[in-house]
């Protein structure tokens, strides 16, 4: 299809929305342009920079009208740094926002519905230093190890002293590793080159119960690296678990292998959400916001509505979180988790927590289904990650058949996918927006769906 735009072409636009990646959106003679860092309701002058087939990408020259909901970014290398997308947007008009993605993914993969199933979105009194987990990379530059992020799209490091949306002990410890880095002269490991020692760090605290568990990845293990740790949990007695993994394969995309190995302390570390106990390895699953997963789990146990005679599935159970919000109102809870170690990890929080009710079932959805075949379901709770229910979700729900849906999502395009093919079968009663990552435009939600009559 023969475009009216080409490289380098300048245009007047005006933006009419954002897109799932935070990008505004709008429209010249038709046709779709992307531009990164414009809001919606602007007026710009943009270039365009890349042409497909149905859609442009541009960048934007001049500002001509600008929202009345544009900020200053908080964060010095935001214009850089790939971790947030929308700091430079009021927080309020982005819940919004986000809301009107979650729409939009509706109007183009369910069509037919009443918009007001939309809910308010769930927002954060204060958004700020909201993420209880970090993976980030280091990196030598002009002598000393730093610790940052990579640009936008890129494998550029961008270096940062004090990221906004993490936990501020995070940064703390960060700020303290590569120190010590310095100081024991143990570098930043260059894929390119070879050399250096340590690649990346994961630090992970429990907001509540104040535990930190730290994680070096390193290429090949190092014996030095108990220099670091000495001196770090004397630092930082929060310390209260530390791991060296060994990982030297870029193209993974998980930093967490068979080869781990315990350095100082605990396997786990702990946190508490609503008077029970998760025990958290350094690959387990657990949501970034621990302040809005308590939000989270609670709207999902109201939207249930559950008696006390009802039975659950709680499916993609994890360490079993929304299990543990649940127990207290049914009968009996059925967690299925794929994964031997995670839901081994289940069963030890669940017994810790002396709850009785919830029966683990470590097994693939399939299976899972036959071996419930003859249990009257009445809620499954799903929370997937982002790829959705999947073809065994799907069947799960069409065999099982229970009353009430309970839908978490990270992603509006494959819940509205999900959705579709189970309208037949049951009616959409809500849907809520919950904003588990501020400055992102990352959009989570909880649905309830309920069976026709």
């Amino acid at each position: 299809m023969q475009q009216n735009v080409k490289i380098f072409d300048i245009i007047e636009l005006e933006i009419k929305r954002m897109g799932i990646n935070g990008e505004g959106i709008g429209y010249y003679q038709k046709l779709a342009i992307f531009v990164e860092g414009a809001l919606p309701g602007e007026k710009i002058l943009a270039q365009i920079t890349e042409v497909f087939e149905n859609r442009a990408i541009a960048k934007v020259l001049k500002i001509l009208v600008q929202s009345e909901n544009r900020t200053t970014p908080f964060c010095p290398v935001f214009d850089e740094c790939g971790g947030c997308q929308t700091q430079h947007f009021n927080y309020s008009a982005m819940l919004k926002q986000k809301k009107d993605i979650l729409i939009k993914s509706f109007d183009r993969y369910y069509k037919n519905y009443d918009k007001q199933i939309f809910a308010e979105p769930i927002g954060m009194e204060d958004p700020m230093h909201y993420r209880n987990k970090a993976s980030l990379p280091f990196k030598k530059i002009d002598g000393k190890n730093q610790f940052g992020m990579f640009a936008r799209n890129s494998n550029r490091f961008i270096a940062i002293e004090d990221c906004g949306v993490q936990h501020q002990k995070i940064n703390e410890v960060f700020k303290t590793i590569t120190e010590l880095m310095d100081r024991y002269q143990l570098d930043a490991y260059d894929f390119e080159s070879k050399t250096g020692f340590i690649s990346h760090g994961v630090v992970r605290i429990s907001e509540n119960l104040d535990e930190i568990q730290v994680s070096f990845i390193v290429p090949e293990r190092v014996v030095e690296i108990g220099y670091i740790v000495d001196d770090l949990i004397q630092l930082h007695p929060e310390i209260v678990s530390v791991f060296e993994i060994v990982n030297n394969d870029t193209k993974k995309d998980t930093f967490y292998t068979n080869e781990s190995y315990l350095l100082f302390g605990k396997r786990t570390i702990s946190e508490a959400l609503d008077g029970n106990n998760y025990m958290l390895t350094p690959d387990t699953f657990f949501q970034l916001n621990t302040t809005q997963a308590d939000k989270f789990y609670k709207k999902m146990v109201e939207l249930a509505d559950l008696k006390p005679n009802e039975i659950a599935i709680d499916a993609f159970a994890g360490v079993a979180p929304v299990s543990h919000y649940v127990y207290k109102y049914a009968k009996k809870v059925y967690a299925i988790e794929i994964n031997k170690e995670t839901s081994d990890t289940a069963k030890e929080a669940l017994n810790f927590n002396n709850v009785t009710n919830v029966e683990v079932i470590n097994s693939s959805f399939k299976q899972s289904t036959n071996l419930l075949m003859n249990e009257n379901i009445d809620v499954i709770f799903f929370d997937p990650p982002r790829l959705g229910l999947g073809f065994d979700g799907i069947d799960m729900v069409k065999k099982l058949f229970p009353t009430r849906i309970v839908y978490g999502s990270c992603n509006p395009s494959t819940l509205a996918k999900d959705i579709n093919e189970l309208k037949d079968l049951y009616d959409i009663k809500t849907i809520v927006p919950v904003d588990m990552f501020p400055f992102t435009s990352l959009v989570e939600s909880i649905t309830l769906l309920e069976k026709k009559n």
